[in-house]
This record gives structure tokens, sequence and C-alpha cells, in this order.
């Protein structure tokens, strides 16, 4: 797969979303459509590729890694029409293994057995501007907002396992396409981008 296809696909992170709002009892229309709580889910992938320091092998088995699967829920206040908060959670996990892969090492074949899991969660306050069209049927929701990153990675091999965990500070972004099926529900399209510091 190419690396912009690759890009395009984490950036965009195609997602089904739906969403529930919670509206008020006054007849006002500018009221409704306050509180918007949603879930997503679908394919993720990390950017960053495993360094050319390693060798062939290991640098296309993590390579391989990086694709995953994302799931998240998140919430909305908005204070009019436009702009609003709220908070967004989403997890990323990842998991391969290889039997007996092929290693050279000086004149030497290794066949080593190898898995790695991995999962990160990230946490972020959000703002949030919304662009109603076609009176209220369809909206775009972009966001931004600090994040903070928790990972852990687990890697077993016939020689050794190791776990590494810890967190990091970012920026999280994404930006939906939603269409009300219904008064209180609707369903779209997420996309997200999340930048590790």
């Amino acid at each position: 797969m190419r690396p912009a296809l690759l890009f395009f696909i984490l950036f965009i992170a195609i997602c089904a979303k739906v969403i529930g709002q919670n509206s008020s009892s006054s007849v006002q229309p500018t009221v409704n459509n306050r509180i918007w709580v949603g879930a997503s889910f679908g394919p993720s992938l990390l950017l960053e590729k495993a360094p050319d320091s390693l060798i062939p092998q290991v640098q296309d088995f993590f390579n391989k890694l990086r694709s995953g699967w994302a799931s998240g829920f998140e919430s909305q206040y908005f204070f009019n029409q436009y702009i609003g908060v709220g908070a967004k959670y989403s997890r990323f996990n990842t998991k391969l293994s290889v039997d007996s892969m092929a290693i050279q090492f000086l004149t030497n074949t290794l066949y080593i057995n190898v898995s790695n899991n991995m999962r990160m969660h990230t946490v972020a306050p959000m703002i949030y501007g919304k662009l109603p069209l076609m009176n209220n049927k369809i909206s775009i929701i972009g966001g931004v907002g600090p994040a903070w990153l928790f990972y852990r990675n687990i890697g077993e091999s016939s020689i050794d396992s190791a776990t590494i965990k810890g967190s990091s500070p970012g920026m999280s972004t994404s930006i939906s396409f939603n269409y009300r099926i219904i008064q209180n529900l609707h369903i779209g399209l997420n996309g997200s981008y999340i930048r590790a510091f």
C-alpha cells in the first residue's frame, strides 16, 4: 500500500458514527441540538514507520503492525448553532504474530516466533465548530484540543519478552459529516488525527 494512501486512511480514519442528541423542550429551534453524544469505530493507522536501521525482516514486521482498529466516544455541548466544547476518548489497538521469522545473523539463519500487541488510549478536551446545512439535516463538525496519550506495547519472541508503558502529551483533531435520520439520531463519517509530542 502506498504511503500517501496509508496517510489518507489515518487522517480520514473513516468510522461509522452514531450520535444521539438530547433535545430541549423549548419551541425555539436554536435551543435544540445542544448536547451531542457519539460513538465511533473503524480502521486506523500509525504514520511513523519503523527505522531503516532495523534488519529488513524486523522492519517489515513493525511496518505491518502500524495498521489497526480505533474506537471511541465523545460528548459535545454547543453554546449556539456553531460553537461548542466537549471531551473525546479514543482507543487504538493493533497486534501481529509471525511464526518462524527468518533472521540472517552473520553466516547463520535464525528462526524465531515474534508477536506484538500494542494499545493506545487518548483523552482530550475539545473545542468544536459546527456548520449546519439543509435546515440541520446535515451537520459538519470539526474539533481540536490538547490530548494525553497512554500506551502499552507487549512484545514476545522465542528468545525474550518485553513490556513498554508510558504516556505523552499531544494534540487531537477531528472532523465529522453527520446525517439526521430522525429527530434525535444521526449517523455519519468521522475522521481524526492524533499527534503525540
